[in-house]
């Protein structure tokens, strides 16, 4: 590692500790090694980076060491890369109160997805308040081309398993013991995908398989049949980018 890089990565070690406490409170903090972000002003950054999706919040760790705070409002686009995922921060302890426990850590992440390049966009969005007319910018990660776009949010949820589950023997391996009766918390991550159209609006596919396919009246068999010849599964993120770039060709195809 080059040396004049150690000091700034020692600065965002810094603020990823603060934001690591404050999202055990229930915020999801993502960090990344490197990032581009293009403000509305024209302005570009450079830096490692920390999200908060849940407050649309980038902390920017600068060349001088300085953190600067952007939030979604000020925000054009902006791509990542190399994200660091820190297992101490998503594991949680048992419930159990006759004995502790350490959660396996269950990120349903692919190496892939954690080391590609990923683009986030800047839509209006209303939280998912249906008939609601107030919306806020609001951080997508963009997943497919266009011109109708697959967007993806995530958070941390924490979930339960029991004390059979075949992840907790390595997870709790350096422990004195472990109780049958136990249930075990562990963190996850859960997605939420939207539809960015052409005009700048989000809609929220809540039911992937039936929010796309109603959207796509026209195309929605062609789409079907499409996902079953290739084996694509309307709840895999990748899966669906590809459904959603079908679809686009053949809305193109109708229009030509």
């Amino acid at each position: 590692m080059r040396p004049f890089l150690l000091p700034v990565l020692g600065a965002f070690a810094l603020t990823l500790g603060t934001l690591t406490a404050s999202a055990q409170k229930g915020g999801m903090v993502q960090t990344f090694m490197g990032s581009t972000v293009v403000l509305t002003n024209g302005d570009t950054l450079h830096g490692p980076l920390a999200l908060r999706q849940d407050m649309d919040l980038l902390l920017i760790t600068m060349p001088d060491r300085t953190v600067r705070t952007v939030p979604a409002l000020a925000v054009r686009t902006f791509a990542v890369r190399g994200e660091l995922i820190r297992h101490e921060g998503l594991l949680a302890t048992t419930r159990d109160p006759l004995g502790p426990g350490i959660s396996p850590v269950q990120v349903r992440r692919r190496w892939h997805d954690v080391q590609r390049a990923r683009p986030f966009l800047v839509y209006p969005w209303d939280h998912d308040r249906d008939n609601s007319a107030m919306t806020t910018p609001a951080f997508f990660e963009r997943l497919n081309g266009g011109p109708f776009v697959l967007l993806r949010r995530q958070q941390l949820v924490q979930r339960s398993t029991a004390a059979s589950d075949p992840y907790l023997p390595s997870a709790l391996g350096n422990l004195p013991y472990r109780r049958s009766s136990a249930r075990y918390y562990y963190t996850d991550v859960r997605e939420s995908f939207y539809l960015g159209t052409p005009q700048g609006t989000v809609v929220a596919l809540r039911r992937p398989k039936r929010d796309l396919l109603a959207y796509f009246p026209a195309e929605a068999d062609a789409i079907e049949q499409y996902a079953r010849d290739n084996g694509l599964s309307f709840t895999d993120s990748f899966h669906l980018a590809r459904l959603v770039d079908y679809a686009n060709s053949l809305r193109t195809l109708a229009v030509q």
